[in-house]
């Protein structure tokens, strides 16, 4: 399973910096990265993919990352996640 985030930032640096030091909170939530992309005309979005080995723990990453904004350093301003399957 994956899960795709889109998430509107306040600069696109400074989120992937706070992004990269949020590495050992993902891990512990059984999620690895696949892949990250910022949008090629905007330093306001931010996209990743991400290897979901624990749904539930997944799933609290999100809520709590959603609820504290020091994860991300205050650079998020509102954020879409999705699980996917490939089929």
């Amino acid at each position: 399973m994956q899960m795709i985030v889109h998430q509107h930032v306040t600069s696109f640096a400074d989120w992937k910096a706070a992004f990269d030091k949020d590495d050992e909170a993902r891990r512990n939530a059984g999620l690895t990265v696949l892949q990250v992309w910022k949008d090629a005309d905007s330093d306001t979005h931010a996209f990743f993919l991400l290897k979901v080995n624990d749904r539930d723990k997944a799933q609290q990453w999100i809520e709590r990352s959603n609820a504290l904004a020091s994860d991300d350093g205050g650079t998020v301003t509102s954020s879409s996640a999705y699980f996917l399957d490939t089929k």
